[in-house]
């Protein structure tokens, strides 16, 4: 039973979380050891694997890697392995669209018409409503099947076709929807006016000035290169589905590190990847606003630029303070707690602050007794399935085992009642079991006996 499905939202957080001391700290080994600690606290809680950096101006002041890479050959995560970054992925499309309009090969006005005249309202839709995602068209990983369909191959052709039929959602320009299919569309355009493929135009415009020798796109996960295998966290890592990424082109699709992805983000704002006046129109002028592959919040006094990501159970995150050319990276490939409650801790840690470790024994509501009573991996009578309830130091984490299913956090209601939207998890400690209640779908799991 796949409930869930992941959306990008933009982040919203109290702007008083964060007091930042003046100076960036440079790599003190007490300060080090704190961080390695938070991290470390992660793993044996079975909250996290993945690699993290911190970059300031254009050195790297902070790695660290947790967990596995690949369970089976025990190859452990290192600051060298590589991740599908996700929706990271648009902070370079974009970049690339933009360098793309330097060179005269398009123009934020040009109209979808002139590339794929066959998509809806085509003729209304201009290249800047794709990049702000104004465009109304609908969203290619919202389709009915599309987890399946996403793990074969396909051609541009055969993309185009599945969501070609879709009606828009709006009239162009009129209103803001993030989807997958705007950016999909500026790849293809993209090998359209560079007569190239999308990997060779990332790798010319990107990768090589900036010496990027992690970042690439490719169709299929390669453990044997060091690149990371996603995994879902249930009483043991369950290898998620296997996706194609022919499936997530300049939507998704790109492989990298967070030292890459730093260095990518320094390359942007210091003009060595497109001009002064391009980034100024590439980036958000408001809070919360998605600008070209890129969205602002603020946090006080704290001017932050983001993009999150996630694909099968890759998360993703990075926040770059510009004014201090201050790089904060997350790369996950198991995780089930927010990415911005540890990108929140990187930057603490850059100010020389320390993190705290969070408890996940407990909610907000519940003491550590009760939330031992409900904590734990379920199963339905005949085993197919399986959900994780732990905590995330404040709520009640549900985790499912099926593959793309996303983690959630569920609201207190009672003692042993907790919801989310319209879905409803009923325990009872004394069964070792719970209820879950969707719509007209009632299952019952039972905790597992080890």
């Amino acid at each position: 039973m796949n409930i869930f499905t992941y959306t990008f939202s933009v982040l919203k957080m109290s702007s008083a979380f964060l007091v930042l001391s003046a100076t960036i700290i440079g790599t003190q080994l007490s300060a080090q050891k704190k961080i390695d600690s938070y991290f470390d606290h992660l793993l044996a809680n079975n909250k996290m694997m993945g690699s993290v950096a911190i970059a300031h101006r254009d050195s790297i002041i902070y790695t660290k890697a947790i967990g596995y890479a690949d369970i089976d050959t025990k190859l452990m995560n290192n600051k060298d392995t590589k991740f599908r970054i996700g929706s990271i992925t648009k902070t370079f499309t974009g970049a690339l669209v933009l360098k793309a309009i330097e060179e005269n090969k398009l123009q934020l006005e040009d109209k979808l018409s002139a590339y794929f005249p066959e998509v809806k309202n085509a003729q209304k839709i201009t290249i800047r409503q794709l990049l702000n995602q104004r465009s109304g068209i609908f969203n290619f990983t919202e389709i009915e099947g599309e987890n399946e369909w996403e793990k074969s191959f396909h051609t541009q052709k055969e993309f185009m076709d599945f969501f070609i039929n879709k009606e828009s959602n709006f009239e162009p320009g009129t209103e803001y929807e993030y989807s997958n299919t705007n950016y999909a569309l500026l790849g293809f355009i993209l090998e359209k006016v560079y007569q190239k493929t999308y990997a060779e135009i990332l790798d010319e415009k990107i990768s090589k000035p900036l010496h990027l020798k992690n970042t690439y796109y490719s169709f299929e996960v390669d453990s044997k290169k060091n690149e990371a295998i996603s995994y879902n966290i249930q009483n043991h890592y369950i290898r998620n589905g296997v996706t194609n990424f022919s499936n997530h082109p300049a939507s998704g699709g790109i492989t990298s590190t967070p030292t890459d992805v730093n260095k990518f983000l320094f390359g942007l704002f210091n003009n060595k990847l497109i001009n002064a006046e391009s980034l100024k129109i590439m980036l958000p002028e408001k809070n919360g606003e998605y600008g070209m592959g890129i969205t602002k919040f603020q946090l006080g006094k704290n001017e932050f630029y983001e993009h999150s990501g996630r694909v099968e159970n890759y998360f993703s995150d990075y926040w770059y303070m510009a004014k201090e050319n201050l790089g904060i990276v997350v790369l996950a490939n198991a995780i089930n707690i927010p990415t911005e409650d540890v990108s929140k801790a990187l930057t603490i840690h850059a100010y020389n602050n320390d993190p705290v470790l969070p408890d996940f024994n407990k909610t907000a509501e519940l003491s550590t007794k009760e939330f031992t009573e409900i904590k734990g991996t379920y199963f339905t009578n005949d085993k197919k399935e399986s959900v994780t309830i732990s905590s995330d130091g404040s709520s009640l984490v549900y985790q499912g085992s099926e593959s793309g299913q996303d983690y959630i956090s569920f609201n207190f209601k009672t003692k042993n009642t907790f919801e989310y939207e319209t879905i409803k998890l009923v325990f009872e400690p004394k069964k070792n079991q719970f209820t879950i209640y969707q719509d007209k779908i009632i299952k019952v799991f039972t905790k597992n006996a080890s």
